[in-house]
């Protein structure tokens, strides 16, 4: 019994839950080699609580299929796409075959098919639509607290009605899908995180509420406003590359803390706050304001008066971001926003990302540290990997002995890959 005992590992000894987080920390092909270990280790594949089929899972099953077409190079365009097919089903039956043999809870689901290029294989996953059903009705039977589940528009995927009634999920994050009508007032009843990305939202005439929604983005959606919900927890709202945007009408912005707009998102979003007229108070009590852009160059003037709005409707602000090449649309930062900005008297931190030390820039870092008085830290951010320590001191230097209001701010610069 004793000799029995001494030969089992040690790794082997720990507890399940502990063994479950290990493997969890793996790529799911490298948790699935651990099966042949033993029958112990089988069984604690079979019972997973994180189950990741992403972006390795799915190289993996590619470069398994075309080592064994090694012929690949000869082949003719039908004899590719039949290939790039069989791959894919491959692919697909072996995330059949896991959560047929699942034995156990399903904490995390993740299925990430968005990325590679599927040109020859769109009918595929048109035609496998029941197959995700399945897959998403399974895992929100299995006390499921996170999904994120992502294809591509070509797809013509729309998610199932069981993700939206699912009473354990906390995350979910969608890309490349379809939200049809939901018929339940109430959806996502403990849902705390949602993210939508390149996610079409079908017209509905009814209400519904996320009644414990704190996290909430968008990018690059469609028919945003027929998304029509409350979330009266709402703490940070993200909005990026949603073309015609427009906020929902009975979306609740009194608890928002964090907010994160690109510049042709932050028209819609301004205009539609004061088009709500006595709905929505006459401020927020937003915190941290994020403001990004993609070198968006129409309407400068009707994104500089945007950008003014949203410091006069935030007074409460304590962090501000900017990323820098949104400078062209403020290029003279005139009387009217130095006014506003002096009335931000909680103002104590400023970032400015996409710094490229050109004398614009400096310009700009300028004016900005002039206009708010309570700065106490400036976070300048450059991108590129050159030298750059001899560069910020002599531009840090600049900045220091220029300073006006802010004359008591600590200026740091440094590099994304410093």
């Amino acid at each position: 019994m004793e000799r029995k005992r001494l030969q089992r590992d040690r790794i082997s000894e720990l507890p399940a839950d502990i063994l479950d987080k290990i493997l969890s920390f793996l790529p799911i092909q490298e948790a699935a080699r651990m099966a042949v270990l033993s029958t112990f280790w089988r069984d604690i594949w079979f019972s997973l609580t994180e189950l990741d089929f992403g972006w390795w899972f799915f190289v993996h099953i590619r470069k398994k299929h075309f080592h064994a077409h090694s012929d690949i190079r000869t082949q003719n365009i039908q004899d590719e796409t039949k290939n790039s097919n069989i791959w894919i089903f491959a692919g697909l039956y072996v995330v059949n075959k896991v959560l047929i043999q699942h034995n156990g809870l399903i904490r995390k689901f993740v299925f990430n098919f968005d990325f590679l290029n599927r040109s020859f294989s769109t009918k595929t996953l048109r035609s496998r639509s029941f197959d995700f059903d399945q897959w998403l009705l399974f895992v929100t039977r299995k006390g499921v607290e996170e999904i994120h589940f992502s294809l591509m528009p070509e797809d013509e995927y729309t998610l199932p009605n069981c993700i939206f009634s699912c009473p354990t999920l906390r995350r979910l994050d969608v890309c490349g899908v379809s939200i049809g009508p939901i018929s339940d007032p109430c959806i996502l009843p403990n849902v705390t995180s949602l993210c939508f990305k390149n996610v079409d939202f079908n017209p509905r005439d009814h209400l519904v509420d996320v009644p414990m929604l704190e996290n909430l983005s968008f990018e690059i959606c469609y028919n945003l406003h027929d998304f029509n919900f409350t979330a009266q927890k709402l703490h940070s709202l993200r909005i990026d590359s949603c073309p015609f945007y427009q906020l929902p009408f009975n979306l609740d912005l009194r608890s928002i803390r964090t907010l994160d707009l690109d510049c042709s998102s932050m028209q819609g979003f301004v205009n539609g706050f004061t088009g709500r007229g006595l709905q929505q108070p006459l401020e927020l009590d937003v915190e941290y304001l994020m403001l990004s852009t993609e070198d968006y160059h129409d309407h400068v003037e009707d994104v500089y008066s945007a950008f003014i709005h949203l410091l006069r409707i935030c007074p409460k602000l304590c962090k501000l971001d900017i990323d820098l090449s949104f400078s062209h649309v403020m290029p003279k930062l005139t009387d009217e926003f130095q006014t506003v900005t002096q009335r931000h008297t909680m103002l104590h931190t400023l970032k400015l990302d996409s710094y490229i030390g050109s004398v614009h820039d400096l310009i700009f870092i300028k004016r900005l540290l002039a206009c708010f008085p309570a700065l106490e830290k400036v976070f300048i951010v450059h991108e590129d990997t050159w030298d750059y320590e001899e560069f910020f001191e002599s531009n840090k230097e600049e900045l220091l002995h220029s300073q006006c209001a802010s004359a008591k701010a600590e200026i740091v610069m440094y590099n994304y890959n410093y």
